[in-house]
């Protein structure tokens, strides 16, 4: 500790260093009558007449320097975020839920100057994922990319489900949704969706479909167009979408109602034979295929709604950081081209939004798959 009393340029240093920390406790006046018992007063006169002159003196306790001290020791928050993000995916590599988080977590390192890391971890229709999210820190560094099949229709058709999607998870932003597409193996005598509901009606179970698991909204699609049609298909999960329209392009499986993203190559190709889009009106990338409303199915209307969301306990402010990097992410057109030409149309919203569609699809698959589980 150097000087011990300062006014202006001039400062008293005729102290040991041992002496000069007592006046750093004491009053301005304390401190003058200090100097003056420490012999230092005949070689400092100016500078101690001046402050006797002084009517008014600060006083330095020792509240005042535990302040200064603390203030000093403690570092400064660090900006959020400061090391990777973790994006957890709980299908596998490959399907639409899969392409739309990975190109949704590059638009957000992008976004926030930092790395988003994609976990896959498929399994159990995508409620793994959503347990290892729920367990996690809420520190804004675990991330679940979620679907309204994980978290509105799981808790309906599994009882082993051991989350609770209002109060376990804070709600960030939905991104994309993407219509399922009704598709048939080449070799399935079917060229119409009536053809195929037909076929099905003959047998029960005779025709096989596939899907990436009870929790995917592909299967929840499949339900619906089941109860409409009276007919009972047969259910053969896969891991991923990929997987689940690959296994239909080989023969092992009959049909699959997967993303368009997925299907359309195939069909194209003369792979896959699509019947029709699950959708009000039809894809304007597939101006050919009707949708499922104009074929007399105005209920069957299925995709993909996929959103982001954290452990519950965000912090408020982490949460509207990621909701606003999100939300000027989807509006890049480059990320819209990307998503476009997959047949995913963007669907951003605020953390509210996103939470009340969720809520609200809860309330309709309930009514849906009652007696489900």
């Amino acid at each position: 500790m150097s000087a011990v009393l300062c006014r202006g340029k001039r400062e008293v240093s005729c102290l040991s260093p041992t002496q000069q920390p007592i006046l750093m406790l004491r009053t301005a006046h304390d401190n003058l009558v200090a100097l003056r018992k420490l012999g230092c007063h005949h070689r400092h006169r100016s500078f101690l007449r001046i402050h006797e002159e002084s009517t008014m003196y600060r006083p330095f306790s020792f509240a005042t320097a535990a302040v200064a001290l603390l203030v000093a020791a403690t570092p400064a928050a660090a900006a959020y975020p400061e090391r990777p993000i973790t994006l957890v995916v709980p299908f596998g590599a490959g399907g639409i839920t899969d392409l739309v988080a990975r190109a949704t977590g590059k638009a957000l390192s992008e976004q926030l100057k930092q790395s988003v890391v994609i976990d896959n971890r498929p399994g159990a229709g995508g409620n793994i994922a959503a347990e290892v999210v729920k367990r996690a820190k809420p520190d804004g560094y675990t991330l679940l990319f979620a679907t309204v099949g994980v978290l509105a229709v799981n808790p309906h058709t599994n009882s082993q489900v051991r989350f609770d999607s209002a109060k376990d998870f804070s709600y960030i932003s939905s991104v994309a949704s993407t219509p399922h597409v009704i598709a048939v193996g080449a070799n399935v005598q079917a060229k119409t969706l009536g053809e195929l509901v037909k076929l099905a009606q003959q047998k029960p179970e005779s025709v096989s479909f596939s899907t990436a698991g009870v929790g995917s909204s592909p299967y929840q699609g499949m339900r619906i167009l089941q109860d409409t049609a009276n007919v009972k298909f047969l259910h053969v999960p896969f891991k991923s979408g990929a997987e689940s329209v690959s296994n239909v392009v080989s023969g092992q499986v009959d049909m699959t109602f997967e993303g368009s993203p997925q299907v359309m190559p195939f069909a194209t190709s003369g792979k896959l034979r699509a019947l029709a889009v699950a959708n009000p009106k039809r894809l304007p990338t597939a101006p050919d295929l009707p949708s499922t409303a104009e074929l007399g199915y105005p209920n069957l209307i299925s995709g993909s709604v996929s959103g982001v969301v954290g452990p519950a306990g965000m912090d408020e402010s982490i949460i509207k950081q990621l909701n606003a990097a999100i939300n000027k992410a989807v509006s890049d057109p480059e990320f819209k081209s990307t998503l476009a030409a997959q047949g995913t149309e963007v669907a951003a919203s605020t953390p509210d939004g996103f939470r009340k569609l969720i809520e609200s699809e809860d309330k309709r698959w309930s009514a849906l798959l009652k007696g489900a589980k």
